[in-house]
C-alpha cells in the first residue's frame, strides 16, 4: 500500500469521525431546542394561570371591600342614631379581615378626635386578603414569565447551534469533490476548528430538564 493511498485513507477516515460527531451534536442540539420549547410552553401555561387567578382575587377583594364599605356606613349611621342594637348587628357581622380595623379605629376616639383617621380603610389592621394573594401570584407569575423568556433563549441558541453544525457538515459534504490533497486538508483542518469552537459552546449551554 502506497504513502498516497495511506494518506487519503487517514483522510477519509478522519472525514467520517468528524461527520459522525457533528451529526450526533446535531441531532442533541435539535433535541434540546424541542425540551426548551416544552418548558416554554409550560412556564407560560403556568404564567398565564397566575394572570387568571389575580385577577379572580382582585375582583374578589373589590366586591368585598365593596361589601366592607356599604356595612361601615350602615354601622355609623346607626351609631349616629343612637341605635345600639342595630349597630351592635352590624359590628357582630364585619368579616374577619374588616373588624380588627373598625376596633383599632374606634381606639381612636375618632367622632371627637380631629386627628383620628377618617375611617378604618386606612388602618394598618385593615386585612386585604385577596389583594395580598393577588401580590404573591404576580411575583410567582413574574417568575415564570422570566423562565419563559430564558427557555426560548436557550430553544433558540441550540437551533443556532443546528445551523452551525450544518455549515461543518457542508464543508465535509464538498471535501470529497476536490482532488487536490492541500485542499481537501486545509477543508478537513477548518470544519475541525469550526466543531471546536461550537462544541465548546454547545458545552457551556444549560440541559433542558426532562421532567418537571
Amino acid at each position: 500500500m502506497s504513502e498516497k493511498t495511506n494518506s487519503k485513507d487517514h483522510l477519509e477516515m478522519m472525514v467520517a469521525i468528524l461527520m459522525s460527531i457533528v451529526v450526533i451534536a446535531t441531532a442533541w442540539s435539535a433535541y434540546q431546542s424541542t425540551l426548551w420549547g416544552g418548558v416554554q410552553t409550560f412556564a407560560l401555561r403556568d404564567a398565564s394561570a397566575s394572570g387568571v387567578m389575580i385577577t379572580t382575587n382582585i375582583l374578589q377583594q373589590n366586591q368585598y371591600s365593596t361589601v366592607d364599605g356599604m356595612m361601615f356606613f350602615e354601622y355609623v349611621n346607626a351609631l349616629h342614631n343612637n341605635n345600639t342594637q342595630l349597630s351592635n348587628f352590624y359590628f357582630e357581622r364585619f368579616r374577619p379581615d374588616f373588624k380588627p380595623a373598625v376596633e383599632a379605629w374606634l381606639e381612636t376616639n375618632p367622632f371627637e378626635n380631629p386627628n383620628a383617621p377618617p375611617h378604618p380603610f386606612v388602618m394598618d389592621e385593615y386585612k386585604k386578603t385577596f389583594s395580598e394573594e393577588a401580590e404573591k401570584l404576580a411575583v410567582q407569575q413574574g417568575i415564570k414569565l422570566k423562565e419563559a423568556e430564558q427557555a426560548n433563549r436557550n430553544s433558540d441558541n441550540y437551533v443556532l447551534m443546528t445551523v452551525l453544525y450544518a455549515g461543518i457538515l457542508f464543508i465535509g459534504g464538498i471535501l470529497s469533490r476536490f482532488s487536490k490533497k492541500q485542499v481537501q486538508t486545509k477543508l478537513l483542518i477548518t470544519g475541525w476548528a469550526l466543531f471546536s469552537v461550537v462544541t465548546f459552546f454547545l458545552l457551556t449551554m444549560p440541559v433542558a430538564p426532562l421532567f418537571e
